[in-house]
């Protein structure tokens, strides 16, 4: 069975390379005909494309390397772990000793910086400015911005003058 396989010809085809597989790979004396999948500036100039057009295409980009910042880095990041575990026991603290100026407070500040927290990494992640362009990310920035300082001060005049956001729950849950 073996001796059949062997002298078959499609064996004898897989075993012998092609003519023109075979001219390929030999040795040549040229450096052209060792060059086999080469786009050169003379198949560019007969595609229409002079060689200014080629090298233009490939020159290097200059990039802009941003120096590390250790405040933007590890810092940050704790300090959004820090205020997100944060908030479990002042809700544990509301929801035990019911409204206090305190934990209203402090609720009122926390909450606001979580959320912008969230939505600054939403807009970094995926409104940046190759995506969307520099004028609408700067926008959405500084909306995200503004957004946060009015919660921030209306959270301020709900516990102030108000009942609080702690009662507010409170009277939103039994309502």
């Amino acid at each position: 069975m073996a001796l059949r396989l062997a002298a078959s010809p499609l064996a004898l085809s897989r075993s012998t390379p092609s003519p023109r597989l075979a001219a390929a790979m030999r040795p040549s004396s040229s450096l052209n005909a060792r060059v086999y999948f080469h786009a050169s500036r003379s198949t560019a100039s007969t595609a229409g494309q002079t060689s200014e057009d080629v090298t233009a295409a490939y020159k290097a980009v200059p990039y802009k390397t941003i120096t590390p910042n250790q405040v933007h880095g590890s810092y940050h990041w704790d300090f959004e772990r820090l205020l997100t575990v944060s908030i479990i026991p002042l809700f544990a603290a509301s929801a035990i000793h019911g409204a206090h100026p305190i934990t209203d407070g402090l609720l009122g500040v926390v909450i606001p910086i979580h959320c912008h927290m969230g939505f600054d990494a939403m807009v970094t992640d995926y409104l940046h400015p190759g995506n969307i362009g520099k004028w609408p990310n700067k926008a959405v920035v500084w909306a995200l911005r503004g957004a946060t300082v009015l919660a921030l001060v209306g959270c301020y005049q709900f516990n102030t003058s108000d009942i609080g956001l702690t009662e507010l729950v409170k009277r939103s849950w039994t309502a």
